[in-house]
């Protein structure tokens, strides 16, 4: 089997989510991050032929990532990373002891949605880095819906602000920007009253559920 680039990107993703993951029979990935507050899932082109658990994903991409239109196997015990005579082989881990997506979707509430653009992902992320602020926050307020980066407990603290749309709804949706691991795309995003941000991208292909803060009020 050969990966696509797309899903070493997913792979690259995730390993920001949790270095941990159980890979399932199928074409469907998952991940959920040690505090269980990130929870990711993502349909592939590849269908992956039976379990099993990888404890360090980021050394597994090493060995995917290490020589270009590489082969990938299957054993009872290992995978092995081919290309011509040259050959890794990478053990599988103890599904014990690996943090273990669950099998299934979240439910999602629908109280507030709206979409964001690769170019207004990639802007956030951006801006995160520029400002090293904390918190990503969509407010519902005087009837705009605006997105900010900042650090709201710091009023004249360095941020970014973007009006996104219009509502009559008064709310405000804090993020951690150290929980925002999503792959830049299209995405259309909905706000749950049980305190998460949903992503699914406009293909429907890559799905992140989100925890949001404590301190938000919707």
């Amino acid at each position: 089997m050969k990966l696509s680039k797309n899903t070493l990107e997913v792979l690259k993703n995730f390993a920001t989510i949790n270095t941990n993951i159980l890979v399932r029979q199928g074409n469907t990935l998952s991940t959920i991050s040690t505090g269980k507050n990130i929870f990711a899932r993502a349909e592939l082109s590849e269908t992956f032929p039976k379990e099993f658990a990888v404890y360090d994903l980021n050394s597994l991409l090493s060995l995917l990532t290490v020589m270009e239109d590489t082969d990938v196997s299957f054993e009872d015990e290992s995978l092995k990373v081919s290309k011509g005579n040259s050959v890794f082989e990478y053990f599988y881990a103890d599904p014990n002891i690996i943090v273990s997506a669950p099998d299934k979707s979240i439910e999602v509430d629908n109280f507030f949605q709206f979409d964001l653009s690769k170019d207004d992902i990639e802007m956030i992320l951006k801006a995160a880095a520029i400002t090293s602020a904390p918190m990503l926050s969509v407010e519902g307020k005087d009837g705009e819906v605006i997105i900010s980066v900042g650090d709201p407990s710091t009023p004249k603290s360095n941020s970014f602000r973007q009006v996104i749309g219009q509502t009559d709804k008064t709310f405000d949706a804090r993020l951690a920007i150290e929980n925002f691991k999503v792959i830049p795309a299209s995405y259309s995003v909905t706000l749950s009253q049980k305190k998460f941000m949903y992503l699914e991208s406009s293909k429907g292909d890559t799905k992140y559920w989100l925890a949001l803060e404590r301190s938000s009020d919707i």
